[in-house]
């Protein structure tokens, strides 16, 4: 893509062209658009493998086309010589002008010379040509900051939102699936619908098929039908019963859903994304899940890498895991250097999932407004000695929570609704693994970043009932 911006001293061209950005590994939209010399926006052209980037000027015209006199020049045969206008002042908003192929918002194709506003990190098509404005606040929408590696994945995805095809997401627990699920759905033309989450694993087949498909006799809508419009998330589907997958191929298939008890079909229109940390290949060879189910949402697939593979992202993560953990507090925080220190070199088997606890755990647990390591990190019970407080009025945070370390807070120095709070976010966490691992404990404690014995401990420390051994 060559670009020419309109309306530019001569002094800037230079600095223009350096800005250009193609196919470069490291950038990301949030590096890029920092060092956009006309405006906070940019224009992202994604063609093929190929990502290039306009900064926008604040205010003006744009012409796009194959002619090598537009303004953004996208060399592609489905591009008109003068495709479209793009005009850019307090919003950015598209016109087509008589283009042969069309410009394609929200998956309608626009009447000629009728302008439609953009939205922020919403892709668009000119021809069959993948277009994007990105600003900075938009890339701060993200739950996780963006390297380098989630900002290639995100450019695929990008393009793969704008349709209805079907998407598998891989990836260890905690890594960020269902945030990612939730990109794709914004970025689509169904993103003003609902976005309904389905978790294969968490409870049994007969309840999971009255959650997903409904019950006729109590009109009650399942999950799949209240995402009519929408998206349906299946988180796990790896753990989907054998007679579920029969039934969910049926819907997909039918693209209609029968209740539990009803011989009626309710049609429906769903997007579906689904999620699973096994190779769900290995899992059609293994017999373990449908060949036909597995091609049918397998129509275009991401893996997310784990954060040990991401160590970049750490320290942006956990600052901002802190700010908004201290937010409600009306406190601000930094860390150390031994703090930073160590969690750049942490492996995080927990992932983000693991990142966030730590930091809001640290929040609560620091003094001062400084964070140091001993505040992020977890110590088993069984190599340490020290009181259990079990006396205390108010349900004392989990044996461990304090390691050994002549400055660190004890429970008695703390106030009793801090006390309180760290046990009560120990035990929501503790819950929300459980639940998510549908009550396998050694797969909990992994999510948790602590071992088993760990996790064992704490049950008893709350009185939460130790669940049924599954697959341990």
């Amino acid at each position: 893509m060559q670009s020419n911006p309109p309306d530019l001293p001569r002094s800037s061209e230079n600095a223009y062209a350096t800005r250009v950005i193609e196919d470069e590994p490291g950038a990301t939209t949030e590096q890029i658009d920092r060092e956009a010399p006309f405006g906070d926006r940019v224009l992202l052209v994604i063609d093929g493998a190929a990502l290039q980037v306009m900064p926008l000027p604040g205010s003006g015209s744009l012409t796009i086309g194959r002619a090598s006199k537009a303004d953004v020049v996208i060399d592609s045969g489905s591009v008109s010589r003068h495709h479209a206008n793009l005009i850019v002042g307090t919003d950015v908003e598209v016109e087509d002008v008589g283009s042969s192929n069309g410009t394609f918002v929200d998956g309608a194709k626009l009447p000629t010379n009728t302008r439609v506003k953009l939205l922020i990190g919403v892709p668009f098509l000119i021809g069959a040509v993948t277009v994007m404005v990105q600003t900075r606040a938009g890339s701060r929408r993200e739950s996780t900051p963006v390297s380098s590696q989630l900002a290639a994945l995100e450019q695929s995805a990008a393009r793969i939102a704008i349709g209805k095809l079907a998407v598998i997401i891989v990836g260890e627990h905690g890594v960020g699936k269902e945030r990612f699920a939730e990109r794709i759905h914004e970025m689509s033309p169904r993103r003003a619908q609902a976005f309904v989450r389905i978790n294969c694993a968490a409870i049994s087949e007969p309840l999971l098929e009255a959650e997903l498909f409904g019950i006729e006799a109590q009109n009650k809508a399942g999950l799949i039908e209240l995402a009519d419009g929408g998206t349906g998330f299946l988180s796990d589907v790896d753990q989907l019963p054998a007679g579920l997958q029969q039934k969910l191929l049926r819907v997909l298939e039918d693209a209609a859903v029968r209740r539990t008890g009803s011989a009626r079909a309710r049609p429906v229109d769903v997007r579906y994304i689904a999620s699973t940390t096994k190779d769900l290949a290995a899992e059609v060879d293994a017999g373990r899940f449908r060949r036909d189910l597995y091609f049918r949402l397998a129509g275009a697939a991401f893996t997310i890498p784990p954060l040990r593979d991401r160590k970049d992202e750490v320290l942006p993560l956990a600052e901002q895991f802190i700010a908004s953990a201290a937010g409600p507090l009306g406190r601000g925080f930094t860390f150390d250097e031994e703090a930073r220190q160590w969690l750049s070199s942490h492996d995080w088997p927990g992932n983000i999932r693991e990142l966030r606890n730590a930091c809001e755990r640290a929040v609560l647990l620091a003094t001062g407004a400084v964070i140091e390591r001993h505040h992020l990190t977890i110590d088993d019970p069984a190599k340490r000695a020290g009181p259990r407080f079990r006396n205390s009025p108010t349900i004392p945070p989990p044996t461990g929570v304090f390691p050994m370390n002549p400055h660190a807070p004890s429970a008695a120095d703390m106030p009793s609704q801090v006390r309180a709070t760290v046990a009560e976010l120990e035990k929501q966490r503790i819950l929300e693994a459980l639940d998510r691992c549908a009550g396998n404990q050694t797969r909990a404690a992994e999510l948790l970043g602590i071992s088993r014995r760990t996790l064992i401990n704490r049950l008893d420390e709350y009185g939460i009932a130790r669940p049924r051994k599954r697959e341990e």
